[in-house]
């Protein structure tokens, strides 16, 4: 067994997993050896793998410590363990953020022992990044640049202005955060997140998500995608804008149309022509 592993979890909106009432802050144990599917506690290390057992609209997400962690695995990143302490809840843009950093992090301590894990990095303006590793990253923060990838569980990360950051491997996820950039996805269970001013968020896969956390950003999907969007407003100094309200859809097709971008105007979802 592990001794202590960090990790994502899922619960309805009660808070319950599997019929088990958690709460914030508090740490539970199992008697009995943990036994994967079965008896203990579950979680997922990968963030974006907990999107496979709870629906993004109608859940809560935390990031937990466990210990006395099982060997046994999943097909993905489900682990189980004896042990487990609940962290304050994350919403989608943290959830996403913390994916890239997993993929990041994980990256930085395998890419010299895995051929297929490594990073690639572009700091030239109108340059490009591309990644087709497993677990692999592509980053970008050079302007008008792009970053690719294609490997699942991998990232795609851009901070240069009007760039692009594209994702289509599974689990994966596409980060950007600067002006008027854009962020795609299609790979399933992926998630594409931007926080630039202007900026677009895409996803087009099962599953998926797609975050415009930035002032004047839109957000768009195929059918049943998730897609949140933001109003932001100047504070009273004028000096700097602050968040007003941050909505979740569902892309049916019919209210909320499908590779359509929408916006948030005077608290109300809107298309953006």
């Amino acid at each position: 067994m592990e001794t202590k592993v960090t990790g994502y979890k899922g619960f309805d909106k009660n808070m319950q997993c599997r019929g088990f009432q958690y709460k914030e802050g508090e740490t539970y144990e199992h008697k009995g050896d943990a036994k994967l599917c079965n008896e203990g506690f579950h979680f997922c290390e990968h963030p974006l793998d907990v999107l496979n057992y709870y629906a993004p609209a109608t859940s809560n997400f935390c990031k937990v410590e466990a210990e006395d962690v099982s060997k046994d695995r999943d097909e993905d990143t489900k682990r189980v363990c004896s042990k487990i302490t609940i962290g304050a809840k994350l919403d989608l843009a943290s959830l996403t953020k913390a994916a890239i950093d997993f993929t990041f992090e994980h990256i930085k301590k395998e890419k010299e022992n895995n051929k297929d894990s490594k990073a690639i990095v572009n700091t030239l303006n109108s340059g490009a990044a591309s990644n087709s590793g497993y677990s692999g990253a592509a980053s970008n923060s050079g302007d008008r640049g792009a970053a690719s990838n294609s490997g699942d569980r991998g990232a795609a990360s851009n901070s240069g202005d009007s760039g692009a950051a594209s994702n289509s491997g599974y689990s994966g996820a596409a980060s950007n955060s600067g002006y008027k950039g854009a962020a795609s996805n299609s790979g399933d269970s992926g998630a594409a997140l931007t926080t630039g001013n202007e900026s677009s968020a895409n996803n087009t896969a099962d599953n998926g998500i797609a975050v415009a956390w930035g002032v004047n950003a839109t957000a768009s999907g195929l059918k049943g995608t998730h897609i949140v969007v933001t109003e932001w407003a100047p504070d009273k100094e004028g000096t700097r804008y602050e968040l007003k309200t941050a909505k979740m859809i569902k892309i049916d097709g019919k209210r909320y149309k499908e590779n359509t971008p929408y916006t948030i105007k005077n608290g109300k979802i809107q298309e953006v022509k």
